[in-house]
This record gives C-alpha cells, structure tokens and sequence, in this order.
C-alpha cells in the first residue's frame, strides 16, 4: 500500500513540474509579444505579430485544457512570430 501512494505522489510532482514549464514558456512568449507591441509590431509588422497574439491565445487554451505539450509547442511559435515582429518593426523605440 505504501508503494501505491509513493508512486501516486511521483507521477503527481511529475505532473506538476511538467505544467509548470508549460506555464514559464507561456509567461516568456506573453513578454515577447509586450515587447512587440512596444517595438510597434501592430502597425510595423502586423502579420507576425498578429500570428504571434493568436498562438499565444492558443497556448493558453492549451494550458487551461492541462495539455501541456501542445501548449508549449503553441508558446514557442507565439514567441517566434514575436521575436520576427519586433525585427521587422525595426526593434523598438530609439
């Protein structure tokens, strides 16, 4: 019976850690996109930027819906499509 609950306690730090990342990854792809609409990604380079909100929306359904794969997978677009709107905006203000 021990042996239950230990592996029971394992699988759920497991879990745990492996939303966790998810979260991190959507809380760094949320920064990228603050950066690129401070960069004036919206006007400068709309398409990226706007590819970039929508994966991030998606990620974050992901993450509501505890699928942490996809939801990281989203994040990492969503951060890309950031990091090519704030290059074409001209990479903020000066």
């Amino acid at each position: 019976m021990k042996t239950i609950w230990s592996r029971a306690i394992v699988a759920l730090a497991c879990v745990a850690l492996f939303a966790g990342c998810a979260a991190n990854a959507v809380n760094s792809a949320r920064a990228s996109l603050d950066k690129a609409k401070a960069a004036g990604a919206e006007t400068k380079a709309p398409g990226d930027y706007y590819l970039a909100e929508e994966y991030l929306k998606a990620a974050d359904t992901e993450v509501a819906e505890g699928n942490a794969k996809k939801a990281r997978n989203y994040a990492e677009k969503s951060e890309n499509y950031s990091t090519q709107a704030v290059q074409k905006a001209g990479g903020g203000a000066k």
